[in-house]
């Protein structure tokens, strides 16, 4: 990928006009972070072709041999409120997902609150990070990647059963050029929702995609479990679910797990 290549035909205004692509980086999040306290201008694109230490949720590493998938990190400078915390990782989120269906035509679904998977297992995910910078003036990062042209034998064995790539699902190579275009262009639209406070319809593409959507789960959060039935993502992004005795509780961080039925796992 080049920047000329990205920007031909790139109809965004603001995200993904500035762009820094590397070979090589530790984690293009961190670049971004670093970028964003000097002073980067909102919408600038970090993309790495490999890196060394990339990471997601929980500090868990990325694994994308090179030049295979898109791994990139955007500085967003919009100040969000304390109802908006929650949804840029499931912003992400959608507009991958979106992107995906309409380049591909495959059916991808949103594990709450930050991977897109394809039949169950994950193609793509979300990491935000909040800082402020060198004015004390708050932004935040938002880093993704896409498992795009990885192969079969390129995935690690213990992820095999977890993992998967858009060629591994469609049987053949993708461009990630046209596909970063893709993602790009939903970001901005949502993103520009986000600003406007009208997220409703992005709430609404979420709870159309979302993995065990009704389902009897387990959510994990700061030590503590609670399981129920999914019921919704709230409009601030956050899960809503419903115990055996019908209590209600809403959760804007944790770890999704699927457990089976309420009655024998409560």
């Amino acid at each position: 990928m080049t920047t000329d290549d990205i920007l031909s035909g790139l109809r965004n205004r603001t995200i993904g006009r500035r762009i820094q692509i590397y070979d090589q980086v530790g984690s293009t999040n961190d670049l971004a972070l670093q970028c964003g306290i000097d002073g980067a201008q909102e919408g600038t694109l970090i993309l790495a072709e490999s890196q060394t230490q990339g990471r997601g949720r929980h500090g868990r590493r990325w694994h994308a041999p090179l030049g295979s998938s898109i791994l990139a990190s955007i500085i967003l400078r919009h100040r969000l409120r304390a109802d908006q915390v929650g949804l840029p990782n499931l912003i992400g989120a959608v507009s991958i997902a979106t992107a995906i269906n309409e380049l591909t035509d495959l059916t991808t679904r949103i594990k709450w609150p930050n991977d897109v998977l394809i039949q169950g297992k994950k193609v793509s995910g979300i990491l935000t990070e909040l800082e402020y910078d060198q004015d004390r003036q708050p932004f935040f990062v938002m880093g993704f990647g896409v498992n795009v042209n990885t192969t079969r034998a390129d995935l690690p064995e213990e992820l095999r059963a977890s993992a998967t790539s858009l060629r591994i699902e469609s049987s053949r190579e993708i461009s990630r050029v046209s596909l970063l275009q893709a993602i790009l262009h939903r970001l901005e639209e949502n993103y520009l929702c986000l600003m406007r406070g009208e997220t409703d319809s992005i709430i609404e593409t979420a709870n159309r995609l979302l993995h065990l959507s009704s389902d009897w789960i387990q959510v994990e959060t700061a030590g503590n479990v609670f399981r129920g039935w999914t019921e919704k993502i709230d409009r601030d992004g956050g899960l809503v679910l419903k115990d055996i005795d019908g209590k209600r509780q809403k959760f804007l961080v944790g770890e999704v797990l699927q457990t089976g039925q309420g009655t024998s796992e409560n």
